[in-house]
């Protein structure tokens, strides 16, 4: 079995957060049966939730649920990550489009370019967008080699290219090619060049635990943390699929399997397809509303930083990747679950940051990170690696009443919301429950096809050579590792 640990390190945002949901329970025992057990209580988990509830808000027969959490409710993935509802709304175009066709590259970024407004909705209409510390505005990525110029430029130009100026993805993005523009915009020092494009930041952690409030009101939702599953069966003649616990076991119509790195747990076809990935990341007091946008900076397409700062009365900047630290040892990070470990270094690092990379940081020599370094100052979290770079979502091939949604590749914030809306009425079809669109999915992009789960995308990756796929990324991280920007001290 593949399970997350116990003990990971503590983030920020579930430590600031003090959820009353973190530990909870719903019910001393486990119901005898329901209609839909979602596995997992991160995003995906709390949004399939969501979705559900909304497509049969209007009718009269609703779907009983059961969430099940290995640990604290979003305590892994979610309530980990950097908090950039940040869309690819250029930077992969030019693989996109030698693997799908100049078509099939813009729906995938037409497909994320929607969540800014899909948030920007569901929080308005659930009044819940200050209390998740939403924002939507402008994000950089800055340049800092000339190697990453060219290719961000590159990636820009391609898709202008291809699509034109009156397209609406491109009159979205903007180049700041003089130097000291780029400069002054980003706040980064020694920025080169940026590409900049529409964004959003949330806390993510608040934003799963509000919709899960939200539903747990309806009285549809039994929320369970520190329940793994430990086994699910197939669906049986009766049409009962039974999942097992410590707890007991629960017969179900459907599952959603929301696990992301963790599906495999459960489902072996998916051992080949989702591998586990550890990453890094901060929060640093900061002088309120100091960092004026969300960003990245790039060195090459192995190192990077990402950033934000969150409102008043936090005023932290959350910072992640140090990938010009971590490149030395990529055997920490590719394939990796060891998210109880902090990285060597990487707590040094953050605090070094502001004042080397930042202009005009106020602080000291050494920033002083939100809270202790090992309560929530400096964290590693598990994202997963998608073996095709897609996530997986739909029902599962030869799996009557199953359904997934996972292998995000640690870009989930700005997928994860619609491919749940995608999942909700799939679900509620094989239930035989009737269901309407709700207003705030209607008007989307339906879900790309390379996210779809067919039997076609499953067989043909299971002949991958997964050991051949980590060498790759681990020979590419060492060859970074030689660059001057990887050598510098606080590297």
């Amino acid at each position: 079995m593949v399970l997350p640990v116990s003990n990971p390190t503590k983030s920020f945002w579930i430590e600031e957060a003090s959820s009353e949901l973190r530990n909870f329970r719903s019910t001393e025992e486990l119901p005898n049966e329901t209609d839909v057990i979602i596995i997992g209580s991160g995003y995906s988990g709390a949004t399939t939730a969501y979705w559900l509830n909304k497509y049969t808000e209007n009718d009269a027969q609703k779907p009983r649920m059961l969430m099940l959490e290995a640990r604290d409710i979003c305590g892994s993935a979610t309530g980990r990550n950097g908090g950039q509802l940040r869309p690819h709304a250029y930077s992969r175009y030019p693989a996109w489009s030698t693997r799908f066709g100049s078509d099939g590259a813009m729906k995938l970024i037409q497909h994320e370019m929607a969540h800014l407004t899909a948030f920007q909705n569901l929080l308005a209409e659930e009044d819940i967008a200050e209390e998740v510390c939403f924002r939507l505005g402008e994000t950089f990525d800055a340049a800092m080699s000339d190697e990453a110029w060219e290719r961000l430029q590159g990636a820009y130009q391609a898709m202008r290219k291809d699509h034109g100026d009156d397209d609406e993805v491109v009159s979205a993005c903007r180049l700041i090619e003089d130097p000291k523009a780029a400069a002054e915009f980003t706040q980064m020092k020694g920025c080169l060049g940026a590409v900049v494009h529409p964004a959003g930041q949330v806390w993510p952690y608040k934003f799963v635990h509000a919709l899960l409030r939200i539903v747990l009101k309806t009285g549809n939702l039994n929320l369970q943390a520190h329940t793994p599953a430990e086994s699910v069966s197939e669906r049986d003649e009766s049409g009962w699929i039974t999942v097992k616990t410590a707890r007991g076991e629960v017969r179900t119509k459907t599952v959603v399997h929301a696990t992301n790195r963790w599906a495999s747990h459960l489902l072996p076809e998916f051992d080949n397809l989702i591998f586990g990935n550890r990453s890094t990341l901060a929060s640093i007091k900061a002088p309120e509303g100091f960092i004026k946008h969300t960003g990245a900076q790039h060195w090459d397409s192995m190192v990077n930083n990402y950033h934000l700062q969150l409102p008043p009365p936090y005023n932290s900047i959350i910072i992640g990747g140090a990938r010009s630290l971590l490149v030395h040892s990529p055997q920490e990070c590719y394939p990796n679950d060891e998210e109880h470990k902090q990285f060597y270094g990487a707590p040094e690092f953050f605090k070094s940051w502001p004042e080397s990379d930042v202009a005009g940081w106020p602080g000291k020599h050494q920033a002083e990170l939100a809270r202790n370094v090992d309560d929530g100052g400096c964290w590693s979290g598990i994202e997963s690696t998608s073996i095709d770079s897609f996530p997986f979502v739909g029902d599962i091939p030869n799996r009557s009443g199953h359904f997934v949604t996972a292998g995000f590749s640690g870009h989930g914030m700005p997928r994860i919301l619609l491919s749940t809306a995608h999942i909700a009425p799939l679900v509620l079809d094989d239930l035989g429950f009737t269901h309407s669109p709700p207003a705030l999915v209607a008007p989307y992009p339906l879900l790309p096809k390379p996210f779809q789960t067919t039997a076609e995308r499953i067989d043909s990756l299971q002949t991958v050579d997964s050991v051949a796929f980590f060498e790759k990324i681990s020979k590419d991280c060492l060859e970074s590792a030689k660059k001057p920007f990887c050598n510098k001290a606080k590297s």
